[in-house]
């Protein structure tokens, strides 16, 4: 959620700048406390005959945050009213309703701890929860730029113990970003984490009151912050906890480079570029940043588009992190494939079966017939000594060196495949689901985001339909590309106004006898 400084208006999208005034948004985090209403008819109550509202901290998408005390043992508090024009959305109470219930099932000393539920007597929902002293991580960010790498791993590794705790009780956070960070001190530790707003949490085992069976979010539905969000969570797909892993390996790359690794003007702009675009190097974004080969090929895992590929649970990303300070690898990241490394587009939400031969296939051939033309015009080298030195060279060598040198070679014999005649489309729409459609009404995908091979050069005119909304591209491919395409749906035809209309033509009716007129001379 961004906010508009000047205007104050709320931004749920991908938008950079407020429409209305041109003002640069912020997060809702940067945006300073509002100061104390003295209109507020919440400021002096008392809640559930024992939380004193003294005054407003801060304020979200969902609610207001207040500082409270809880006057029968003389503890600050805090306390989240859910906004009164929220409060008559029965959904959004039971989302509000769920963060609570979240949050407070999990009992981790890395999760906000939330004690008390209830409504104010203005009808407003509210959860109490433990006062934090501190500031969040979008807030470091927004000061610093960057963080340094023990300190942002020390925070992910906080956060990675959290996350555990809460994927063990089938609760999937699906909106971890800076903002939901809190970092705050105890027992004299620097930086002790508290993950706050569980506000779209999926729980696999706890159904919304009312049908049976109702959950509060389904399939093809959207929720998260785009810049954070993973390819299947960017593709209204089935979500695991996997997502969690996924945005916390944005979050290490963006404290190590000081931006996300992807950035765009639009909603739908960002989530295309989590579905197709490539991960960039941090040295690219920050040639300052120290940081080594061994976390970086964390990081690139942990981003992997496919959920197979990255870790598949935050202790494995915890033990990666812990290794790679240590400069070395943990078993997860050393087998790790080399495409996931390269960040290769997705395939898994692919319905189009790709008909390209690998490049590691392209690779090993080549290098294969290079060995074997070798063997034939020189035989094996022999000579005193030469085994037992490129074995003693081998052993030289610390097994994550060989992992990554190794890694590193297979990456460059893919850089010798020859050009191929086939190039990748990949194609979105906004929204997603649409059926895709050459000029020769051949399909080309059936459902978005998808992707498909066209000839190199060739020029296409691709035609996007679903139910009544329909979009059109042309594009002419010379290498990997990705489109585009926002539907629009038909203008509804509106009746013009009677004065404006021609006039009717007055209906004859047929001629009867005593309309006949007798000429004189029949008379």
């Amino acid at each position: 959620m961004k906010v508009c400084p000047a205007c104050r208006v709320d931004y749920g999208g991908g938008e950079v700048f407020c429409p209305v005034d041109a003002t640069r948004l912020v997060t809702t985090s940067q945006m300073s406390a509002n100061p104390l209403n003295p209109d507020d008819p919440l400021i002096g109550a008392v809640l559930a005959g024992k939380y004193v509202v003294k005054g407003r901290i801060g304020e979200g998408g969902m609610g207001l945050v207040y500082e409270g005390l809880h006057r029968d043992i003389d503890k600050r508090i805090a306390i989240k009213v859910l906004r009164n024009d929220l409060s008559k959305r029965p959904e959004v109470v039971a989302r509000f309703r769920q963060e609570a219930k979240s949050a407070s099932r999990i009992g981790h000393e890395n999760i906000v701890d939330i004690s008390d539920f209830g409504e104010t007597t203005r009808g407003a929902s509210y959860f109490v929860m433990e006062f934090l002293e501190g500031e969040d991580l979008a807030m470091v960010l927004g000061r610093d730029v960057t963080v340094e790498a023990g300190r942002a791993c020390a925070i992910v590794l906080q956060c990675c113990r959290a996350l555990s705790a809460t994927h063990a009780k089938g609760i999937v956070h699906r909106d971890i970003k800076p903002e939901n960070i809190f970092l705050t001190k105890r027992d004299g530790i620097d930086d002790f984490v508290k993950i706050v707003d569980f506000g779209i949490a999926k729980m696999s085992d706890i159904e919304t009151d009312g049908a049976p069976g109702r959950k509060l979010t389904k399939t093809g539905m959207i929720f998260g912050t785009p810049e954070y969000m993973s390819p299947e969570q960017a593709a209204g797909k089935e979500l695991d906890h996997r997502v969690d892993v996924y945005a916390l390996g944005i979050i290490l790359f963006e404290c190590l480079a000081g931006r996300v690794p992807f950035e765009g003007d639009t909603f739908m702009g960002v989530l295309t570029q989590h579905l197709f675009s490539e991960v960039p190097a941090i040295d690219d974004l920050n040639a300052d940043a120290q940081v080594s080969p061994e976390l970086e090929l964390v990081i690139r895992k942990a981003l992997a588009k496919d959920p197979d590929d990255r870790y598949q649970d935050t202790e494995q990303l915890a033990e990666a992190i812990t290794c790679a300070l240590e400069g070395r690898l943990s078993r997860a990241t050393a087998m790790t494939p080399p495409s996931a490394l390269r960040a290769a587009p997705l395939t898994s939400l692919d319905p189009v079966p790709r008909r390209k031969t690998s490049r590691w296939i392209w690779a090993a051939t080549i290098l294969g017939v290079v060995a074997a033309l070798g063997w034939v015009a020189f035989g094996p080298v022999s000579g005193p000594g030469s085994e037992a030195d490129a074995s003693e060279a081998l052993d030289e060598r610390e097994p994550d060196e060989q992992v990554i040198e190794s890694a590193q070679d297979e990456l460059a014999l893919a850089d010798v495949e020859p050009a191929p005649a086939l190039v990748d489309v990949h194609v979105a729409t906004s929204p997603a689901g649409a059926k895709i459609l050459l000029g020769d009404g051949s399909e080309a995908c059936a459902v978005t985001p998808c992707t498909f091979e066209a000839a190199r050069g060739s020029t296409l005119v691709l035609r996007a339909k679903l139910g009544k909304r329909r979009g059109r591209a042309a594009i002419t491919p010379t290498r990997e590309e990705t489109v585009l395409i926002e539907l629009k749906a038909p203008k509804k035809s509106t009746a013009k106004p009677r004065s404006a209309q021609a006039p009717k033509r007055k209906r004859e009716r047929p001629a009867r006898a005593s309309d006949l007129k007798v000429p004189e001379w029949a008379q």
